[in-house]
């Protein structure tokens, strides 16, 4: 993409929020790479969350020196609660967020607001990120994609199968790589008090898109298991947090049930059926591959037994699809004994993973 923004007309005011907490040796380079965006036109939402040491003092130093930068100083609420604060007063027409010790491609609100004019029916784009733990040279700022299936638009039924049903969905369960038309996300916030707050905001939020795109650049370096942060993993902060994910989606499935019991036959632009179908598709996946989580380590499997075998229970009853034979079979020894599947399952799939690798097949 190449289109020059220049008149008033085609530079929407976009609102970035930051959750500001204990990012002192990072700050600097996320707000900069902000105000350095090639797209001039932006509100600045720092949140301070009651961060102890200098953060919130570094944020009001860049309000006095750049007035697109307002600040919100509140007590510490958590992830969740900050970006919500920041969306209660965004007034842009277009809002993204940026975690305050990661960094964003300088080019990267101006590319998302030329998805926007190209495509003026579109409410959601999402572009690709650079993890730190990646061993591949650093290639923030490249189009990565393949340019035969640029611009292929789903609707939001599109979306959310494609998300819950394919093992390698394009659409990331991260908020931070995303711009989001502001409109859309009226009514929608993320669940506070919890991890993994990301995914549940999506599998809410999807239903209601109209039209999204996948633009294939990679615009958001993200910093991986940095000490101290909510996502650094370690086995007590899996075993701790794990649960948050599959608490998340069993919510939805229930409030979702029981919107159905109430007569109601669509959530969003899909129907409420599917919906259901669909958040059931994502908690088995994530309970067939726990997040975050080395199934390869016997301890840590028997650890995970006790925390996630409710959940398994729970979705006993409850109808799985998957177009892959492997998950079809997994789920079914998984609900029928979770130990067999943890202790007997796992290392074998994994061993024949392990050969389909040495012999060259896993291409």
């Amino acid at each position: 993409m190449n289109t020059s923004l220049t008149t008033a007309e085609s530079t929407p005011l976009v609102s970035v929020i930051i959750p500001v907490y204990k990012v002192e040796d990072y700050l600097a380079e996320c707000v900069d790479s902000v105000i350095n965006q090639t797209y001039r036109n932006l509100e600045i939402i720092l949140v301070d969350d009651g961060s102890p040491d200098g953060c919130g003092a570094m944020c009001d130093a860049y309000a006095a020196q750049d007035e697109r930068v307002r600040v919100i100083h509140r007590p510490n609420g958590g992830l969740s609660a900050a970006r919500n604060s920041g969306m209660d007063i965004a007034t842009g027409e277009f809002i993204t967020f940026l975690d305050s010790d990661d960094w964003m491609y300088r080019g990267r609100i101006e590319g998302y607001m030329q998805c926007f004019a190209k495509h003026p029916e579109l409410d959601l784009v999402e572009s690709c990120i650079y993890y730190s733990s990646s061993d591949k040279p650093c290639n923030v700022g490249e189009y990565v994609g393949d340019p035969q299936a640029e611009d292929r638009i789903l609707s939001g039924a599109e979306l959310m199968e494609q998300f819950s049903m394919e093992l390698y969905p394009s659409s990331n369960p991260s908020a931070c790589n995303k711009c989001y038309r502001t409109q859309l996300l009226q009514g929608h916030r993320f669940a506070e008090g919890c991890v993994y707050e990301d995914l549940e905001f999506n599998l809410r939020l999807y239903p209601h898109v109209k039209a999204y795109l996948f633009w294939p650049q990679c615009n958001y370096y993200y910093r991986v298991n940095r000490s101290g942060s909510i996502t650094e993993y370690n086995d007590a902060a899996i075993l701790s947090s794990v649960a948050d994910c599959y608490e998340n989606m069993q919510q939805i499935i229930l409030d979702l049930e029981g919107q159905m019991a109430g007569g109601a036959t669509m959530s969003g632009g899909i129907s409420a059926v599917d919906h259901r179908l669909y958040v059931i598709s994502q908690m088995t996946k994530h309970l067939i591959y726990p997040p975050c989580s080395d199934l390869r380590r016997s301890s840590l499997r028997r650890a995970l037994i006790p925390i996630l075998r409710p959940y398994v229970k729970f979705l006993r009853s409850r109808p799985y699809e998957s177009r892959y034979r492997h998950m079809l079979l997994a789920r079914n020894i998984m609900v029928f004994c979770y130990p067999l599947y943890m202790h007997v399952y796992v290392p074998l799939y994994l061993k024949y993973l392990d050969v389909k690798r040495k012999l060259g097949l896993d291409r």
